[in-house]
């Protein structure tokens, strides 16, 4: 557009054109005003957009003629502008993790260089994903209790009515991670402080997906939205059934709630129901002394276990166990019948039975043993509950029972015959049902020491049903799979072994080609198969006559339940267990297998536990107690095992021998002619999550038990396993004989070492301070092919070390590769000292150092003064009268040691004076030892006592790390023991 002031000068100029050579009378000039410019008028408004948006600003402009746009960024968040030369610039927003505001700048300059600028604020709003919670926290219900949800690091609260509802309005950042678990607690007020209730839920990805389109989600979508004392109990089982480790992932979430005994969760909820309901003016059924609140007790497992067994045979008691069975906000809705197949599941190692429900009133019961076959039965149900029944019986076992003999009491052989069942449904779980069995049963004594009679068996359980199955992926690539088995016996005429075979390792191709690694790797053919509706996974034996397995995949975890149908064996037998892929990126690796393995399988009741310890030299100790006695002390013989064994990694797998002697050293069978293999565990990892590994474990007991014909046998079977950083029992538990043997400190990972790796190749000069007088440096170097050259004298010793992953180094050498712990403690300068068996000496990058420091030791010549302590915290490490390291605190001023009890340096423990002559050397005026500096460094000083009664030299050393400190006498200590041991 052209400007309005050139056209009216062009104009002009025609007119007065126009007028020349006229013959008119010329008039006087008239003037002639100039059109004024005016600067531009910007109009331009504020604006909001969402964060990661395109945001786009639009300004209009009035001017008389064409103008330029300059747009820029004033303050807050750095964003790109787009056309910042036009009238509209767009940028797009920033993540934020809060509302924030930026400021534009936009200025417009007129073609004769006015100009006009506005400033323009921008409200960058945060994206959240929102969701509302309904429900409801009783027992009775919490008249404005405290509710608080917590996802990670994130809270929100609300109060409850008076009737014990709330709604919970959570709000995530859109880039916040949705697979975070929720945890809900209600504090109840005055009356009902002891009600401390929680609830632990799925991710907030999973309840936002149940809420649907309205995002709320109800009760009636997922029943753990209610706090309640059944809730409570399942949450703090969790949490111990976890040792109490933190809880990250739905997947563990989810095993670990179908780990949990029924029985006691039901048994730990009525208990809280009775605290919280029927303790009112009843002391002894109120908390225990010393418990605040019925979380607290329910998460201490031998409180709550006594409180239990206190309480149990009360009227109280089965009076809320009946009103927390009908409560629908407690229990849920129980399922109608819809079910086709039950899947007992009663743990990882037993015998997990299935019935199928086929027609209106017939089924199968299928033992999960193969040398029994299969039952018909029939069946009904009525108010949730099933009943199963076949007078002639549809299960059979052996068992015993205790009886009085000629006035003795003994074991008589008893022959169990199940006829009848009722299961009733009490609540469901996020996978499966949680009922009471009730099983009647006829004993007989096939040696007649009693007359048979009729007896009945209740308790409560799991039971999954077909509703939980979803497809079986299709196999793509190659995959190893584990997968349960019911008890089968596979005799391997190769090796002369009959293994006991509870779990199995299948390979399969995508082609359908497989092998099945427990039965001598028999190929096997695999097919998807309707089943229930659903595809399961058949495997065909190929070289047993073509007969099926069939596994049914009970959930959708990668891990997870199966229920199986296997014609292997004499018989159609099922079961039910855990099962999945391999995960072989969690494989074991040797630099981080030493540890302490705590088996789950152990109960803890009656310090009943199994745990293997296994050290960084290769040995290994498995560890059995059961306190037989209910003594609560572990002290004869019988109550506490342990073998004696060693470990090694090969391939990411774990192998693990047991001897058959306890005798000292008999560890390794190959070093030591008098150890013979009793046993080994060959353990392949399944699934890791956090600290629980799941392993498919091969026994082979080869100085052992036989089932049959006196074949030793092989048994197969998935096993759950806890990496611990401590012992299941407290050392004060444990006899001081036993002690002695497997070491006060357990294998665990040392904290604080020098990582090692950074001296390969590196020749260290160190001075052996149990050579003091002979002036002795010796000599270490960790080649990059892992092995090492030990230099003495004239002399050198050669071997192989291996690295692990907490910074300790382990030595073989010899023929009888013996293990030799070494360890770097703590570096300063050009020094680093180094543990060799626990033994701590300092380390020198040059032989010539090290050489001046033997020579200022031998002949008490001391290095530096003291002056540079004068003030300072110190921390000495120094060896008791029992040779362990400990930490001493203490200060030297003018003429003065002061010696403290403990850090923080405020009490006096004792004082010394002493004098320092002009060489450095440190005397006592009614002592005649002597101590001088050897060495000085910033972090650490070496002090050096003449013992002038022993003629010998005591080393210790001054830190000035506390940290450091305890890290130098906890890891010495600990090479020393190994060592030792």
């Amino acid at each position: 557009m052209k400007p309005i002031k050139s056209l009216l000068a062009a104009a002009v100029s025609l007119a007065l054109l126009s007028g020349c050579g006229s013959d008119s009378v010329d008039e006087p000039n008239k003037a002639i005003n100039e059109p004024v410019n005016n600067a531009p008028i910007i109009t331009v408004n504020d604006v909001q957009g969402l964060e990661k948006q395109t945001i786009s600003i639009s300004a209009s402009v009035e001017d008389e003629g064409e103008v330029s746009y300059s747009w820029s960024q004033k303050s807050g968040l750095s964003v790109s502008l787009e056309n910042a030369d036009t009238d509209i610039v767009s940028f797009v927003a920033p993540s934020v993790s809060e509302d924030k505001k930026i400021s534009l700048n936009l200025i417009v300059e007129d073609s004769e260089g006015l100009t006009s600028e506005k400033n323009v604020v921008v409200d960058i709003k945060q994206q959240l994903v929102k969701l509302s919670i309904e429900g409801v926290a009783t027992d009775s219900p919490l008249i404005e209790a405290d509710i608080k949800a917590t996802i990670g690091e994130q809270s929100f609260t609300t109060t409850t009515t008076s009737d014990g509802y709330y709604t919970l309005e959570l709000a995530l950042d859109d880039d916040a991670d949705m697979s975070q678990l929720v945890t809900i607690e209600a504090q109840g007020k005055e009356q009902q402080q002891a009600a401390l209730l929680q609830s632990r839920l799925m991710s907030f990805a999973t309840l936002k997906a149940k809420a649907g389109e309205d995002l709320t989600l109800s009760s009636d979508e997922d029943l753990a939205v209610n706090i309640t004392n059944f809730s409570t109990a399942k949450s703090a089982l969790i949490l111990r059934k976890n040792k109490f480790n933190a809880i990250a992932q739905e997947q563990e979430l989810a095993l670990l709630s179908n780990e949990i005994n029924p029985q006691e969760l039901i048994d730990t909820a009525v208990a809280i129901k009775v605290i919280l309901d029927k303790s009112q003016g009843k002391l002894s059924l109120g908390l225990p002394e010393g418990v605040e609140n019925v979380l607290e007790l329910a998460l201490d497992t031998k409180k709550m276990t006594d409180y239990i067994q206190l309480v149990s045979e009360t009227p109280e008691f089965d009076e809320a166990k009946n009103e927390m069975l009908s409560d629908e906000a407690v229990m849920g809705m129980a399922p109608t019948s819809s079910a086709k197949a039950l899947y007992f599941n009663n743990g990882l190692r037993t015998f997990n039975a299935v019935i199928k429900m086929e027609g209106d009133s017939s089924g199968t019961y299928f033992s999960s043993n193969a040398s029994k076959a299969a039952q018909q039965l029939t069946w009904s149900i009525s108010d949730n509950i099933y009943t199963f029944s076949n007078p002639d019986g549809y299960h059979s076992y052996n068992s015993s029972e205790k009886v009085i003999k000629d006035g003795v009491e003994t074991h008589a052989s008893t022959e169990v015959i199940e006829y009848k069942s009722e299961v009733e449904v009490l609540s469901q779980l996020e996978s499966g049902l949680v009922v009471h069995l009730k099983k009647y049963e006829t004993v007989s004594f096939p040696n007649g020491e009693k007359e048979t009679y009729n007896d009945v068996r209740e308790y409560t359980t799991r039971v999954l049903t077909n509703n939980e199955q979803v497809d079986f992926e299709p196999i793509t690539g190659v995959k190893k799979l584990s997968l349960p088995m019911p008890y089968s016996v596979y005799v391997d005429e190769e090796d002369g072994y009959a293994s006991q075979i509870m779990a199995l390792t299948a390979e399969l191709s995508e082609d359908g080609s497989g092998t099945i690694k427990e039965l001598n790797n028999t190929a096997v053919q695999w097919e998807l198969v309707e089943n229930n509706e659903q595809k399961s996974l058949q495997l065909t034996l190929l070289d047993f006559d073509n007969k099926t397995i069939v596994f049914n995949q009970l959930g959708n975890s990668n891990f997870g339940a199966f229920s199986v149908l296997s014609e292997f064996g004499p018989h159609f037998s099922a079961s039910v267990n855990m099962g999945g892929e391999i995960d072989e990126s969690e494989n074991f690796e040797s630099s981080s297998v030493p540890g302490i393995y705590a088996d789950d399988n152990s109960y803890g009741a009656g310090l009943q536990y199994t745990w293997y310890e296994l050290w960084p030299n290769g040995q290994a100790i498995e560890i059995q107690t059961q306190d037989i006695d209910g003594d609560g002390k572990l002290l004869s013989d019988n109550e506490i095992s342990y073998y004696k064994g060693s470990w090694l990694e090969q391939a990411g797998k774990l192998s693990i021998t047991r001897t058959n002697s306890n005798s000292d050293g008999c560890y390794f069978v190959d070093i030591d002619p008098s150890c013979v293999i009793n046993r080994t565990a060959d353990w392949q990892v399944i699934e890791k999550v956090d600290e629980a590994i799941y392993i498919n474990s091969l026994y082979k007991y080869i100085n052992g038990p036989s089932i049959e014909n006196d074949i030793s046998r092989k048994l197969v079977l998935l096993s759950k396993f806890f990496i611990a950083n401590e012992r299941p029992i407290k050392g004060e538990f444990i006899p001081e004989n036993i002690l002695n043997i497997i070491g006060e400190r357990p294998p665990i990972p040392f904290v604080g070492l020098i990582e090692p790796s950074q001296y390969t190749n590196q020749k260290l000069f160190f001075a052996n301070h149990d050579y003091w007088y002979d002036e002795a440096v010796e000599s270490i170097v960790f080649k990059e092919n892992n092995e090492f050259e030990f230099a003495q004298g004239d002399g050198s010793t050669v071997g192989e070390y291996q690295m692990f992953s907490d910074g300790q180094v382990v030595l073989r050498k010899g023929d009888d590769r013996q293990a030799e712990s070494y360890g770097f403690l703590i570096e300063s300068g050009d020094v680093v000292i180094g543990a060799y068996q626990g033994l701590p000496w300092p380390h020198f990058n040059n032989e010539a150092d090290a050489k001046d420091y033997t020579s200022r030791v031998a002949s008490s010549t001391p290095t530096s003064s003291t002056e540079h302590l004068l003030g300072r915290d110190i921390f000495m490490v120094d060896r008791d009268r029992n040779s362990k390291w400990v930490v001493s605190y203490l200060k030297f001023t003018e003429g003065k040691i002061t010696i403290y009890s403990d850090e923080s340096f405020t009490t006096i423990n004792t004082e010394l004076d002493y004098s320092v002559d002009d060489t450095g050397m440190i005397s006592f005026p009614d002592n005649e030892n002597t101590m001088y500096l050897s060495l000085v460094t910033d972090a650490l000083n070496i002090i050096v006592t003449n013992d002038a009664g022993q003629n010998s030299k005591d080393f210790n050393y001054f830190l000035f790390d506390h940290q450091k400190a305890k890290n130098f006498v906890n890891n010495t200590n600990a090479l020393r023991e190994s060592a030792l041991r």
